[in-house]
């Protein structure tokens, strides 16, 4: 095959000194040779910075850029869009690893299908926090939305439309590091992400969908996901959890009922998305030692708001997880519904691999 293709690999740094030389090193090995790599050093506090340096010393194709004051993940990718000269754009995270042929097989679909936006299977891998042993692996792949192809490709709008819900219900649509994107459309439509915290990620990718035409799916495993108890850049405490999980709903809710496309299948997937957070929420709630009776009234408080009147006549019977966790929230049973958000707490607490592969369960 021709290299004509051009990626630009975007990395934000940030206290990641123990994991961006595995990262950077995946990047240095790839099989494909017409790539950037924009390391952007977001005033880490450890030596990330230092790392990536050194790679640029050994490979002229990596550059670092690093900012005045931290500005948060957001700001640091939109650097890296504005420095891009690639055809396509990837956003990796640093503590992540990738496959030697990420981009030779990125590079291969395009240049069958030179679509607008390439979505690849990942693994979620987590990892012994003391050994970094994988304990618990989980993938997310093609075959989850039952396709039996190697690949799938559109054209059609409706197809596009239905597939980003489907994928929003497998969770492969929400992240930006399992996509490339084509750089003209980011750049002609001028897309950054949003400074926002933990769903900045599925708010440009619905920016995205609003512009593309034409979309391919690979099954290729080609980004594994780690998971060793590490602060992730776009993770860490959040107050506002809840609140911001009804904004991605929002959104999505929103871009379906824009292109006619807001089934029952579509809510179906909205209302489980509602109802976890809102128990993931009560969860939070009894980590951070509010009061019982606190947390009840903000449950009937919640259960006054349009989003829950409306989802709750949305939420599928179809898993033991939705009849345990989230089926009490809907009818208002807050109490029991708290009873299981203190298991759930305990689990995370002293299981925690049981409670990552519980938390998998949709």
């Amino acid at each position: 095959m021709n290299e004509n293709i051009k990626f630009s690999v975007i990395i934000p740094t940030y206290g990641v000194g123990e994991y961006i030389g595995d990262a950077l090193g995946c990047l240095m090995m790839q099989t494909y040779d017409n790539f950037e790599v924009i390391v952007v050093d977001d005033c880490s506090p450890d030596n990330s910075g230092e790392i990536a340096r050194g790679f640029l010393e050994r490979d002229d194709r990596f550059i670092y850029v690093k900012h005045e004051e931290n500005q948060g993940v957001s700001a640091a990718r939109n650097t890296g869009i504005e420095r891009a000269t690639g055809d396509y754009i990837l956003f990796l995270d640093p503590d992540d690893l990738y496959e030697r042929n990420l981009l030779r097989v990125c590079a291969a679909a395009l240049e069958r299908n030179p679509v607008d936006l390439l979505v690849y299977s990942f693994t979620e891998d987590y990892r012994s926090a003391t050994t970094g042993k994988i304990e618990y692996m989980k993938g997310v792949t093609l075959e989850d939305l039952d396709y039996d192809d190697d690949m799938v490709t559109t054209n059609d709008p409706v197809t596009i439309h239905k597939l980003a819900m489907q994928m929003e219900g497998i969770t492969m649509l929400g992240y930006p590091w399992n996509k490339a994107y084509k750089a003209s459309i980011i750049k002609e439509n001028g897309l950054h992400f949003q400074k926002i915290k933990h769903v900045e990620d599925i708010l440009f990718n619905c920016d995205m969908l609003d512009h593309i035409s034409s979309l391919t799916i690979l099954n290729d495993v080609l980004y594994h996901y780690r998971n060793q108890g590490q602060v992730r850049l776009t993770g860490g405490d959040i107050e506002d959890y809840f609140d911001l999980q009804k904004i991605r709903i929002q959104r999505i809710y929103m871009q379906q009922q824009s292109w006619k496309t807001c089934d029952f299948d579509a809510l179906g997937i909205l209302s489980k998305e509602y109802f976890r957070s809102f128990q993931s929420a009560m969860v939070r709630q009894l980590e951070s030692g509010r009061k019982t009776d606190e947390i009840i009234e903000w449950c009937k408080n919640e259960a006054d708001t349009d989003a829950y009147r409306e989802f709750r006549k949305y939420l599928p019977d179809d898993s033991k997880t939705v009849k345990m966790l989230y089926k009490p929230l809907a009818e208002g049973m807050f109490g029991t519904a708290l009873k299981r958000a203190r298991l759930m707490k305990y689990t995370k607490q002293y299981f925690p691999m049981v409670f990552n592969r519980a938390k998998q369960l949709r």
